[in-house]
């Protein structure tokens, strides 16, 4: 069958079958554009037939906003150590000047503030003015009054000796050095490194001091508020605490350190919490947001998930989404830069000064990170080896100054190396091998600079994504941009033309150095070819495209919504925090509800709930683990009330709850998830399933014990219907990792047997498909002479939300139910207390009849209770408020469905 013509539209450019059977092309149409949900692309083909790939202009892709993406955000706050304003101030007349700082925020301000025009969107910014001069008292409305006037910018006026504290004390003395892993155990005295506690009270105090204004300018539930760097890990938490249900983003342009050496840090937890307490976190490279999440699990017991491309864990109840995306810079502002009529002077004058010269260059801060003396080894040994390349190659090396990062071995290290290379290697005539200026440089400078550099070398040792190369890139001349750049920096791994070495290895940089000057020399076409796909790819990531793209993602993300409660004597603190729907057991609306009811059940875990766990749980922890005598007693005596049905439902074997609750024969018991459960008043133990298949038990016994020998700090916990495998004692990630592989193992083999498989943290156990603590609670029900009109059920992990489930779907509306997780976190529960010790004070109350007025101190965090806050006949004439029961899982405020986070052992 012969194929018809083909009914086409010429200008799109497609082919059309003629009768002789030839394909006819048409033109394409120029400037054809494809716009999607969040870009466009534009292309520029001319006549199709023809190859055209010379014009690196002729596909053009940028990010666009989604329509209306300005108008949903009413505003944005966007908070920094300093503001990207240069504030002067005239020494005679007293007079104030101010212009933006271009450079300000790692050389990106300009850009951010294009892509925020370009979402129509006009930021708050909020940061310290950058001067050397303090502003006086007297003067700082006027100054205030100008900078919101003029700039749109709000200063936090700090005096100058805190911020000197602050600043080059714990930022760039403490912080800066551990987060880019060169921190010592020893200092300059050659004693043992110290950190200062007084340093970290000015860093909260500062961090305090920057919530406080940010409290201040925030005007609006849409509003989003977006901090920078690592001068204000602390701004997240304090800000939460302030306001209700604000998006915040946090971004950190800083490496994050691995966690072994993140660890040493004293403070270490304080500054996770500060961050997570954030929407949205941002790192530059996943190694920094591996690292980050490292630390999560090993010091804070948190598990991280990836959904869909993104990187996100579960904290205090809320869902923290991490992104991994770089920054870029203005690819506008350079082009324009290099097009000023201004440049054309000098960029002759360093034409002239290295003429005939192989021109390496490089622009680095004064600091030991960057590597600038290894840099120059490298150098003096490619010259000691290549004596015919003197006075043909040079290399201009510009290190500016830091105040609070300058230090005088560093700098006189480099000064000793470049006048060594210089007297061993000048011709003599005035020609140096190494140009060193220690000196701030200006823009105009670093482009003229950039325009004859044949190759830039940057060596640092630890560095964050530097974005020195991508403005070489942009910058230089065709024929030239060749990158030498050490494999310890993020921008290595992004630019593909970079030749990536390890600064430590003198050999291998001596090595590459005299290759880049052998293609420098050559003119080699393919150094022209990689520096059109490096330019491309770095206008493509703008400074602007990665702003538009952060809060696309801070907008787009969830915050639960929160309620600030401040109650009585501490409304001056900053308030207590609940959750919609899910909200803080109120023990005066329970007490109500227990003396009004005929019939009440009571439903307590035991692990996590009526007993507390450490965060670092041992074997010998878990097998000791017990209710206080307190906590015994108080179970005893609401056991004894003959309206009072209470049982423990665990997953413990039947001799340790008995001996945990002292063998009180009114307590009802399900050890074992229920497999064996023993009645009030009843010595016999009864099974859940009474001709249950365990011939399973050996095989699973084999596969945890093969585990357990390769996993140190695991170990195996036997029961007569079920195993458990803990792993909490074992390195984290790797007990996690073995633990997946488990499952995956025993789900495989096992899969003939009516048997689950359930993981919690730190611990996987395999139990009988048919048996759970929410089946125990049917059973637990029909038994009962009488339905329940109360019903109080606490628990804390996974296997808890079998419990609340049932109860949650199964009673009568008219029931008072109170289902309590212990900690926050989503759950099927419809309250939460804090921890353990609220759970032993509930029972002290319904046990007393009340309760002392005031608040009681919780040990872990100093946090205070709600419960704790409301008087006892606070709105006693009224009955207490109860969630409505709702068919299925309960969601939370997020909008998800709520999950069971396991946060304590399996064995309840």
């Amino acid at each position: 069958m012969t194929p018809g013509p083909i009914t086409t539209d010429a200008a799109a450019g497609v082919g059309v079958d003629t009768m002789d059977g030839t394909m006819k092309w048409e033109l394409f149409e120029e400037n054809r554009t494809l716009t999607t949900r969040s870009g466009q692309m534009i292309v520029n083909d001319g006549e199709f037939g023809k190859w055209n790939d010379t014009d690196e202009g002729r596909v053009k892709c940028f990010l666009t906003p989604d329509e209306g993406f300005g108008d949903a955000i009413e505003s944005l706050v966007i908070v920094l150590y300093r503001l990207p304003i240069i504030a002067k101030r005239d020494a005679t007349t007293g007079a104030w000047s101010f212009k933006w700082d271009d450079d300000a925020l790692y050389l990106t301000s300009t850009g951010l503030r294009k892509g925020l025009e370009q979402l129509k969107v006009a930021p708050l910014w909020v940061g310290i003015l950058n001067s050397d001069d303090e502003v006086p008292r007297q003067e700082r409305e006027g100054v205030a009054d100008r900078l919101l006037e003029e700039f749109n910018c709000v200063p936090v006026f700090i005096p100058h000796d805190t911020l000197k504290q602050f600043y080059q004390g714990f930022c760039k003395g403490t912080l800066w050095p551990l987060f880019h892993m060169v921190s010592s155990a020893t200092d300059h005295t050659e004693h043992t490194t110290r950190f200062d506690d007084r340093l970290w009270r000015v860093y909260m105090n500062v961090n305090r001091m920057f919530r406080d204004k940010v409290v201040e300018v925030y005007d609006g539930d849409r509003a989003l508020i977006w901090v920078h760097d690592y001068h204000l890990m602390l701004l997240p938490q304090a800000s939460r605490s302030r306001l209700s249900g604000v998006k915040i983003g946090f971004f950190l342009h800083i490496p994050w350190p691995s966690s072994e050496v993140y660890r040493v840090l004293p403070w270490r937890n304080e500054l996770l919490k500060g961050m997570l307490s954030a929407t949205l976190l941002g790192f530059h490279l996943f190694d920094y947001a591996r690292h980050f999440l490292s630390a999560c699990v090993r010091l804070l017991n948190l598990e991280h998930e990836a959904n869909r491309g993104s990187l996100g864990l579960e904290y205090d109840g809320r869902h923290v989404m991490l992104r991994v995306s770089h920054i870029g810079v203005d690819p506008e502002r350079f082009s324009e830069g290099l097009s000023a009529p201004s440049l054309t002077d000098r960029v002759a004058e360093f034409k002239e000064r290295f003429a005939d010269c192989t021109v390496l260059g490089a622009v680095d801060d004064l600091d030991l990170i960057k590597g600038i003396a290894l840099k120059l080894m490298g150098f003096q040994r490619y010259l000691d080896t290549a004596p015919k390349m003197r006075g043909k190659v040079v290399l201009v090396q510009v290190a500016i100054p830091k105040a609070a990062r300058v230090k005088a071995a560093v700098r006189n290290e480099i000064r000793e190396l470049v006048a060594a290379i210089n007297d061993k290697h000048g011709d003599g005539s005035g020609r140096r091998p190494v140009w060193y200026l220690e000196e701030s440089i200006s823009f105009e400078s670093r482009l003229a600079l950039y325009s004859i550099m044949d190759a830039l070398v940057v060596t640092p040792i630890r560095d964050g994504l530097n974005l020195i190369p991508y403005e070489y890139i942009v910058s230089t001349s065709e024929g030239k941009g060749q990158l030498v750049l050490s494999e310890f920096t993020g921008c290595s791994r992004a630019l593909s033309s970079a030749v990536r070495v390890n600064p430590w290895d003198l050999e291998k940089l001596c090595g590459v150095l005299g290759m880049v000057v052998q293609k420098a020399i050559a003119a080699s076409p393919e150094v022209e070819l990689k520096r059109r796909a490096d330019k491309a790819y770095v206008s493509a990531r703008s400074s602007q495209q990665w702003a538009q793209s952060f809060l696309h993602d801070l907008k787009e993300a969830s915050e639960p919504a929160q309620v600030v409660v401040k109650v009585g004597p501490l409304a001056g603190l900053p308030g207590v925090l609940t959750y919609d729907e899910f909200t803080l057991l109120n023990r005066s609306a329970v007490l109500r509800a227990y003396k009004a009811a005929k019939r009440r059940l009571f439903l307590f875990d035991y692990d996590g709930t009526l007993t507390s766990i450490t965060e670092q749980s041992s074997q010998m922890a878990h097998a000791w683990a017990r209710p206080s005598e307190a906590v015994a007693a108080n179970l005893d005596t609401l056991s004894k009330d003959p309206i009072n049905d209470v049982y423990i439902m665990s997953g413990r074997k039947t001799e340790v709850l008995e001996a945990g609750l002292n063998n009180s024969p009114t307590i009802g018991i399900a050890a074992e998830h229920g497999f064996f459960y023993r009645k009030k008043n009843s010595k016999e133990w009864n099974r859940l399933l009474e001709d249950a298949d365990l011939s399973w038990m050996e095989l699973a016994l084999r596969i945890m014990l093969m585990y357990t020998d390769r996993t140190d700090g695991s170990y195996v916990e036997q029961k007569k219907a079920g195993l458990v495998w803990h792993y909490l004692d074992a390195d984290r990630e790797f007990g996690s990792w073995q633990a997946k592989e488990m499952r995956d193992h025993l789900e495989s083999l096992l899969s003939p047997f009516s048997v689950q498989v359930v993981t919690g943290y730190g611990w996987l156990q395999v139990r009988m498909a048919a048996m759970n603590k929410g089946v125990m609670v049917e059973t637990i029900l029909r038994d009962m002479p009488e339905p329940p009109d109360f019903v109080l059920c606490c628990g804390d992990d996974r296997t808890d939300e079998d419990m609340f489930a049932y109860l949650d779907t199964h009673l009568d509306p008219s029931v008072k139910q109170f289902t309590c997780t212990v900690g926050v976190k989503p759950s099927h529960a419809r309250y939460y207390l804090h921890s353990s010790n609220e759970v032993g004070a509930l029972l002290e109350t319904l046990v007393t009849g009340s309760y002392p007025r005031g608040v009681r101190p919780r040990p872990r965090g100093g946090s205070v209770s709600l419960a704790d806050l409301v008087p006892d006949d606070e709105g006693s004439s009224s009955t207490p408020a109860v969630p409505q029961r709702t068919n299925g899982p309960r969601t939370s405020a997020s909008g998800q469905k709520r999950r069971g986070l396991a946060s304590s052992l399996p064995s309840q």
